[in-house]
């Protein structure tokens, strides 16, 4: 059997070592779709509409799935399944990506410089350019032509591969993306995302979450900063003002003695040392440069190793705030506002263990594949596989492109030679996983 496995990987390598513009051409032409996320600086529905409809499109053409099936929880905002079913016996193995880019800005337009513009899906110097060339319109055709390309081949699976391609990833917006996979039946054993890893492997990603906290002061003149509890007041005078900047400091100060509390005791085999950290992302304070402000609000992040869930966490987070208050007179009977998570943004770990049969046969794929071990290790992003791991869906991540290649900024590229060496090993994974007739 094993023969048999090693000839049919052998022969399907083969095709795509000859099908290699074919593969390019398709990624090329994805990537000339745009498909800016409408949610992000208020594009228009059309952009990921028509691109989806032209990749299910594609899916119809290749004429060998036995379900296409495309939906909308949002009027215009499709995601789309292809379901190419094996002869029985195997495995079924799950395979998602997102459609959605986030947008080219005017400023980006201004700087980019890549050939051809933001979107033209050209090859040049050995790279695919145009915006969503690594995040991650590449990855999804390595999964859709290693298919297309076993299927080609001739190569009959046991096992039912489930190809997804979704919206809303990068507004986070999972109940109308990805956790709609799920709804609709569409489970495996394993799954893989190919997102942008450079080809490592990643079963382990971290959580997210994001927090916001609102301060509340007393506005005076500057001139009475001395007579804002900075400094003792004659009996029975009451402060002139409360610097609301001061009171968040303070706040703030808390949050990141957490944080290194946890840099010292939260650990992880895979994480290095003080991978679990907190961001203040945004600050606002004041209302005006000649008066103690009366105000402040900051929004924050945290990502957070496996093992721990984003209600541990958001309890931590609490406690740290609460310390705070229960030691400042002024905040005892002004509490701040915690929104956390802030506007429900939140994300739980990735913990897939590295000896899962799944991870293992695509370590082994991608061994026999490219002639070398494959590096295992943590993802340094969230994606919706976060979305998925806590409904029991077995997910690691794998795919061509890296963060430094332009993504969610300028002169966004993939490596050619990445695209081919992702298509050639999901393709060994395919054949590995579900089996051979």
């Amino acid at each position: 059997m094993n023969d048999r496995l090693d000839e049919a990987k052998r022969k399907v390598d083969s095709f795509i070592t000859e099908r290699q513009k074919e593969i390019i051409k398709f990624a090329g032409e994805y990537i000339r779709h745009p498909s800016s996320n409408p949610l992000l600086v208020g594009y228009s529905l059309d952009e990921e509409l028509t691109c989806q409809n032209w990749l299910r499109e594609q899916f119809d053409r290749f004429g060998f799935f036995d379900t296409v099936d495309y939906w909308e929880v949002e009027k215009g905002r499709p995601n789309i399944a292809a379901v190419w079913k094996g002869i029985g016996g195997g495995q079924t193995l799950l395979l998602n990506g997102h459609s959605d880019v986030v947008p080219v800005t005017e400023e980006h337009k201004k700087d980019w410089t890549g050939p051809g513009g933001p979107w033209s899906g050209e090859v040049h110097d050995g790279k695919l350019w145009g915006r969503g060339a690594a995040d991650m319109k590449a990855g999804n055709t390595a999964f859709i032509m290693a298919c297309k390309l076993i299927h080609d081949a001739g190569i009959r699976l046991k096992g039912d591969l489930i190809l997804s391609a979704v919206i809303g990833e990068e507004s986070g917006q999972h109940a109308l993306g990805c956790d709609t996979v799920l709804d609709r039946g569409y489970k495996a054993p394993f799954a893989i995302i190919p997102e942008l890893t450079g080809l490592r492997i990643h079963p382990v990603l971290k959580g997210e979450l994001y927090f916001g906290v609102k301060v509340k002061g007393k506005a005076t003149h500057i001139c009475n900063r001395n007579r804002c509890g900075t400094q003792p007041l004659p009996y029975g005078e009451e402060v002139a003002g409360i610097s609301a900047i001061d009171k968040m400091w303070k706040i703030q100060g808390a949050i990141f003695e957490l944080e290194r509390q946890w840099s010292v005791f939260r650990q992880h085999p895979m994480i290095p040392p003080g991978g679990q950290f907190i961001n203040i992302n945004t600050i606002q304070g004041g209302q005006s440069f000649t008066s103690v402000p009366d105000t402040c609000e900051v929004s924050g992040s945290c990502l957070f190793n496996p093992g721990q869930t984003s209600a541990s966490i958001m309890k931590e987070i609490e406690q740290a705030v609460e310390s705070v208050v229960m030691t400042d007179d002024w905040l005892k009977q002004h509490p701040p506002e915690l929104e956390i998570p802030y506007k429900g943004l939140l994300k739980e770990p990735v913990d897939v263990p590295v000896d899962h049969p799944g991870c293992q046969a695509l370590v082994e794929s991608y061994r026999e594949t490219m002639g070398a071990e494959p590096e295992v290790s943590v993802s340094p992003f969230v994606c919706d596989g976060n979305f998925w791991f806590p409904r029991g869906q077995m997910v690691v991540v794998f795919g061509p492109g890296d963060l430094h290649m332009g993504v969610h900024g300028t002169n966004e590229y993939v490596p050619v030679a990445q695209v081919i060496d992702a298509t050639r090993v999901l393709a060994a994974m395919m054949i590995q996983w579900c089996g051979i007739a």
